[in-house]
């Protein structure tokens, strides 16, 4: 989501009585590459871009066929093949064995629904106190006049955000994105649609941010924000409001009770108990118990964990099977960490693994591919 957030705030400082723009996305991966489906940069007409589709190998010769389709005002999909042995082909020098596709789209500002506006359909979405995924549908390769390359929908569970395409067969294709969403993963769809002719399109599953919800007030609240921060997370802090110091209240928001948070605490929510205070962490921590958080951390010794699971047993509600699996006492990978940097460093990376659902252990010791391959391959 941050890579969107960051192309949205460059287009929105774009002057385009000066300026024209085209937006590149992954939409098709086989075998390795440094990103995956979904990524994206925003490309101006002068060579400035933001986001990424690479580790850097790819997005020069991306930029010239920018150009080309912002000339041409018509979008295209780039392929890019690193399997290859041939000196003369773009990104062999990657390493990386894959075939990367890339749709190129140019931007029309006056559209209110360009590429980027679109994405900008998916930040409100995330920013609602009820927030949810949302699928992207894009038409990838097509010979069907009625549905040319670039056309998209965009849908939540319950609502349709936007819709490009033709009214014939495209409430097969809800469908589809419906059980893509039902599915948590995002899937190529090749469709005969009512002309006869065939169509490809490009589902993406995007989930909202990482809510992280720190209570405390002390000062190492600072560094673990810092790093969400940077890693695009949607930061809530809970806390004496007299104790907190004004870079948090720049970064993130501050209320005095759990029960005050203006979004919910959800499935995407990571909550992090940081008070240094037992009875503190014990009160907050029965406040927490009614969400449904996948990640619940506990700063101190693992004894100290301990003893609260103990309190709730002595209350006569001890702590069910899966409330225990999503409690972390003490907080954090075991990473060496001594100082409040390291610590929060420890616990970001944490909450990554857990939201990742991943064990957090070293990548050379992983025996299969790094990236989960998600992406479903289906013909109708």
């Amino acid at each position: 989501m941050k890579e969107i957030t960051t192309i949205l705030a460059a287009y929105d400082r774009l002057d385009f009585t000066q300026r024209k723009a085209a937006l590149a996305t992954v939409v098709h991966v086989a075998g390795s590459s440094y990103r995956r489906e979904g990524a994206r940069m925003l490309i101006v007409d002068d060579g400035h871009w933001t986001g990424g589709i690479s580790g850097g190998c790819l997005e020069d010769d991306t930029i010239r066929k920018a150009n080309m389709a912002i000339f041409q005002q018509r979008p295209r999909v780039v392929r890019y093949d690193t399997t290859l042995d041939d000196p003369f082909q773009i990104g062999v020098g990657l390493g990386c064995k894959g075939i990367i596709d890339v749709l190129i789209e140019p931007v029309e500002p006056a559209d209110p629904l360009n590429p980027v506006e679109l994405l900008r359909k998916v930040v409100a979405q995330a920013n609602l106190p009820q927030r949810g995924d949302l699928a992207l549908g894009v038409v990838t390769a097509s010979n069907s006049p009625e549905v040319p390359v670039g056309l998209r929908i965009l849908k939540t569970k319950s609502e349709l955000l936007a819709n490009m395409t033709p009214m014939a067969g495209w409430g097969r294709l809800t469908e589809e994105v419906l059980e893509t969403l039902e599915n948590g993963a995002s899937r190529h769809l090749e469709m005969t649609w009512q002309d006869g002719q065939q169509v490809k399109f490009f589902v993406e599953t995007i989930t909202p941010p990482i809510h992280l919800v720190a209570l405390g007030s002390n000062y190492d609240l600072l560094p673990l924000l810092e790093i969400g921060r940077t890693l695009g997370w949607r930061l809530s802090v809970v806390g004496n409001l007299r104790k907190i110091g004004k870079p948090i209240f720049e970064m993130a928001t501050v209320v005095a009770e759990f029960s005050q948070l203006p979004v919910e605490a959800d499935a995407r929510t990571a909550a992090v108990l940081m008070s240094h205070d037992y009875k503190t962490d014990l009160a907050n921590l029965k406040k927490l118990l009614p969400s449904e958080l996948r990640y619940i951390g506990l700063l101190g010794p693992r004894k100290r964990t301990e003893r609260i699971i103990e309190a709730f047993r002595d209350e006569g509600n001890p702590l069910s099977p899966t409330l225990l699996e999503t409690l972390h006492g003490p907080s954090g990978l075991d990473l060496g960490a001594t100082t409040p940097e390291a610590i929060a460093l420890s616990i970001a990376a944490e909450i990554q693994s857990v939201f990742g659902r991943r064990s957090g252990g070293p990548l050379r010791q992983r025996t299969t591919p790094i990236y989960d391959r998600k992406i479903n391959m289906e013909h109708g």
